[in-house]
């Protein structure tokens, strides 16, 4: 168990730091793109350059901030609860959070394999999306694994009292 945890640490961390570097690469394009408006020539695709680096990062930024517990959870009810049916409600709250998430990985692996057979690209770059695409269907897949691992640490608890 520890392993796994360790495993799904790594992965979720590594895909951290591309997300970290996707929000310099943005900043990068878009005072670039504004110093070469104003001097000369704008960066072709800039636009769609920055909307790919937004997806990775918010494909590898949610399963970080739901490693780290940084979502907003609103527990006034829930706080006043026994333990043990907190980690219940817990429990059934994060089964249904892995339902959902696992159908949004599929059905966004499914859509960026579309795109691939179908050849779709950016407008103005020209730069075929469907890698982006398969990046956001990874954070997912690593924001699964999160919740995945919750519900087993709290199963865990409610087993040992």
């Amino acid at each position: 168990m520890v392993r796994f945890e360790h495993i799904i640490s790594i992965l979720v961390k590594s895909g951290y730091r591309v997300s970290q570097f996707c929000v310099l690469a943005m900043m990068a394009i878009l005072v670039i793109n504004i110093i070469l408006r104003k001097a000369w020539h704008p960066i072709t695709g800039a636009y769609d350059f920055v909307g790919f680096t937004a997806a990775v990062l918010a494909g590898f930024g949610i399963a970080y901030v739901a490693l780290v517990k940084g979502h907003v959870a609103v527990e006034l009810f829930i706080d006043r609860l026994p333990q043990r049916v907190q980690l219940i409600i817990g429990i059934i709250a994060g089964v249904l959070s892995l339902g959902v998430f696992c159908l949004v990985a599929w059905q966004t692996a499914v859509y960026g394999r579309s795109a691939w057979v179908s050849g779709e690209f950016s407008m103005t770059a020209y730069t075929p999306f469907y890698p982006f695409v398969f990046v956001v269907s990874l954070g997912v897949v690593l924001l699964s694994l999160v919740i995945f691992l919750d519900i087993i640490k709290s199963l865990v608890k409610v087993v040992k009292g």
